[in-house]
């Protein structure tokens, strides 16, 4: 019976740690998601903003004035150039990059395979979530700021050099946004 008593205050234990563990996340997770929205209203009020399954894009260059491009839909083949940060009330460490500019910026080493666009065939899970949701839409030529809570990273999980439960901060270029249909 006592053996029985011990396991069964035990489970509470780890139930309740587990529970304050999840609530600290998900606080974490309202903060980040407070923060991004303060940083776009502070520095974006003038810029389009949309907002797509968790992730924020801010419009930066918007190439439709030039020729109307198509969005980018699942399926569609994107070539674009790209900047990853750490989300701290603002873009803050570079941990990856293929932009020869933003690697000479913050001496960040590439090499010269390193700094060609990266071309995918986009789909729902080619990349983690929030950047994924954030491009869904983009257009050729056009240059975006994408930024999204650990929700929609990579949670808790250390990946890289990215602190666990980080926010993002991806800037991209678009060079090109292929259609399903004429590849």
């Amino acid at each position: 019976m006592r053996t029985l008593r011990i396991a069964v205050i035990a489970t509470a234990a780890v139930a309740a740690f587990l529970s304050c563990t999840n609530q600290d996340k998900q606080l974490t997770i309202a903060d980040q998601e407070a923060a991004i929205d303060n940083y776009v209203a502070q520095n974006f009020a003038e810029n389009p903003v949309s907002y797509h399954n968790g992730s924020v894009r801010v419009t930066i260059i918007d190439s439709s004035f030039i020729a109307p491009p198509d969005s980018l839909v699942y399926g569609d083949t994107l070539s674009f150039f790209y900047a990853g940060y750490v989300f701290t009330n603002g873009p803050s460490d570079l941990f990856s990059t293929n932009n020869k500019a933003v690697a000479a910026q913050n001496n960040f080493s590439l090499t010269d395979s390193d700094s060609t666009a990266k071309e995918l065939v986009f789909t729902k899970d080619c990349m983690v979530p929030g950047l994924v949701n954030g491009l869904y839409g983009v257009k050729e030529r056009g240059h975006y700021i994408i930024l999204f809570s650990a929700e929609h990273g990579f949670y808790d999980r250390y990946v890289y050099n990215i602190p666990k439960l980080s926010a993002l901060a991806f800037e991209v270029w678009i060079e090109a946004v292929r259609k399903k249909e004429t590849q």
